[in-house]
């Protein structure tokens, strides 16, 4: 079973668009929620773990599938359309 991890915002529809594809695909994955305040990311432990394993970002979803780090939902998206995903996941 493919490690999939999200950072995620609960105000982003990308990112709810990232986890209903693989809560519809039966997909287990580990939810990460960060928060955006102020021009920034809010110092906790969420945040400070997605910058860590990202670098400097500044939009969400950030997925990890299998410790690979997929950058937003057009990366996510187009690698879906493409069928690339299936290979992440072990498909």
């Amino acid at each position: 079973m493919p490690k999939v991890e999200i950072y995620y915002a609960q105000m982003c529809g990308l990112c709810h668009k990232a986890m209903d594809y693989f809560d519809e695909h039966g997909v287990e994955y580990t939810s990460y929620e960060v928060f955006w305040r102020d021009e920034q990311w809010v110092d906790d432990d969420n945040s400070r773990a997605m910058l860590k394993r990202c670098g400097v970002v500044d939009y969400v979803p950030q997925v990890f599938i299998n410790d690979e780090h997929i950058e937003g939902w057009k990366t996510l998206s187009r690698l879906i359309e493409t069928g690339e995903i299936d290979r992440l996941l072990g498909d």
